[in-house]
């Protein structure tokens, strides 16, 4: 008689609410999006670009030389982190440097990036390098 009271004990003290479980993946899914937001840092944005064309060799961007540059066009902005100084409008044509040989990045392609915007010596002029990217187009 023991085991089956023990048992009935046992079953009933591991039973589930699904109001708790339910509970616990929305607060799961809270902190995923909360996780999300702080992945971009101060002086980073998300934009949505057009690739206007590409440059074959390096070109000097606030007194040094860089390369893996493309002209874009700013489509749409899609998240903008805290301490942005230049701010982007739609339709806005721009130089931007690439982390990484953009080899793939055809003119036409319209990709979802993350860029970092950093500042020349001087502090008047900005530039953007893109860090991260996602082909749409």
């Amino acid at each position: 008689m023991k085991p089956f009271i023990l048992l009935a004990l046992f079953l009933l003290s591991n039973s589930c609410d699904q109001k708790e479980d339910i509970g616990l993946l929305e607060s799961n899914q809270n902190e995923e999006a909360i996780l999300e937001q702080q992945l971009l840092g101060p002086n980073e944005i998300m934009l949505q670009i057009k690739i206007l064309g590409t440059t074959e060799t390096s070109k000097e961007i606030c007194g040094s030389q860089k390369e893996h540059i493309l002209a874009v066009e700013v489509i749409e902005i899609l998240e903008s982190g805290s301490s942005i100084t230049n701010k982007l409008s739609k339709e806005q044509k721009l130089d931007v440097v690439f982390l990484f040989d953009p080899g793939q990045i055809e003119t036409g392609v319209t990709i979802e990036a993350k860029a970092k915007e950093s500042l020349c010596s001087d502090a008047t002029i900005t530039y953007f390098t893109i860090i991260g990217h996602k082909i749409l187009e």
